[in-house]
């Protein structure tokens, strides 16, 4: 574990840097993601709907990460359907770190093109400047650079046994509540993307951000400490992920000023559609698929979903 930590904290951006730019859409023979399914793409759609509507004007929509454009693809699809005059005055700005991907999706989004525009883009050293007044994020932000830290007696390390010599504040004052020897990773880089990105809001923005992690007391202690050690950070294929700390995010976010509320993924869909959802993994992509009385007792998935919003 102590490898995949080093590895996380120094040379995180480089490594997915190189596997993203060189696979394209070829990731996902790695790793399948909540991006192919259709839920969360449908549920952002219906509150995007419902929340511009009956706004006039031009409406920027921006997504970062964009795979090759399933994400938006079902976006588009049920706006269309729903709202075909909100659809006509959307302007949808997709980012991505591979050009790659990004042809990929300029061909899946081709019958949407005309409200489409394509940016390269790497969040772990670009920070977001386009003015906006929605956006999307899903699976992004584990994938950028963090830092391990652990506590031992009153002093913070790193996985290799170093002792931190200037850990954050933030990190410190977390760790003080967490038992000595039990690593936690902080996103940085996340954190700075996603205050530059929320400072570029219009009046009135939100964004959906979609990612897995912890957020609560249970998730971070409901597993002995060598196997949570072991399982948060991971490599698929060759790239390195790690858990997102979603206690980190929000409170960043609240003390800027913005509204920052975490849930649950699926409690975010069960919400949005009215209805009691199952984790469904058919054909390989992963998703919300409507309960049905043999599914037996849900279980948390990890994900979660964070929605920040500007004042109006």
């Amino acid at each position: 574990m102590a490898s995949k930590s080093r590895i996380a904290s120094a040379n995180m951006a480089g490594i997915n840097r190189a596997y993203y730019s060189s696979k394209g859409k070829a990731i996902y023979s790695d790793f399948s993601t909540f991006a192919q399914g259709s839920a969360l793409a449908a549920c952002n759609a219906m509150e995007f709907v419902r929340d511009f509507s009956a706004t006039s004007g031009e409406v920027i929509v921006c997504e970062y990460g964009i795979g090759k454009g399933d994400f938006a693809k079902t976006f588009f699809n049920e706006v269309k359907k729903c709202a075909p005059s909100l659809y006509a005055r959307t302007r949808y700005h997709l980012f991505d770190i591979s050009q790659r991907m990004i042809d990929d999706a300029k061909k899946n989004l081709l019958a949407h093109g005309k409200i489409c525009e394509f940016h390269i883009f790497d969040a772990s050293f670009e920070l977001p400047s386009l003015p906006f007044d929605y956006c999307r994020i899903n699976e992004l932000l584990s994938d950028l650079p963090a830092e391990i830290y652990a506590r031992k007696g009153s002093a913070i390390f790193t996985p290799d046994g170093k002792a931190a010599m200037h850990p954050p504040q933030f990190a410190s004052q977390f760790l003080s509540r967490i038992e000595p020897g039990r690593q936690i990773p902080f996103s940085f880089v996340a954190q700075d993307f996603l205050s530059a990105l929320c400072s570029c809001g219009h009046p009135g923005f939100c964004a959906d951000i979609f990612d897995y992690g912890f957020y609560s007391a249970d998730d971070i202690f409901s597993m002995p400490i060598e196997e949570w050690n072991r399982l948060v950070v991971r490599k698929y294929g060759e790239q390195v992920t790690a858990d997102l700390n979603f206690l980190q995010l929000s409170s960043a976010l609240a003390a800027l000023g913005f509204s920052a509320q975490v849930e649950p993924q699926r409690a975010y869909c069960e919400r949005v559609q009215g209805v009691p959802l199952s984790y469904s993994d058919e054909g390989g992509r992963l998703d919300y698929a409507p309960k049905k009385e043999n599914d037996g007792i849900g279980e948390d998935d990890g994900f979660y979903h964070l929605r920040v919003e500007g004042l109006a």
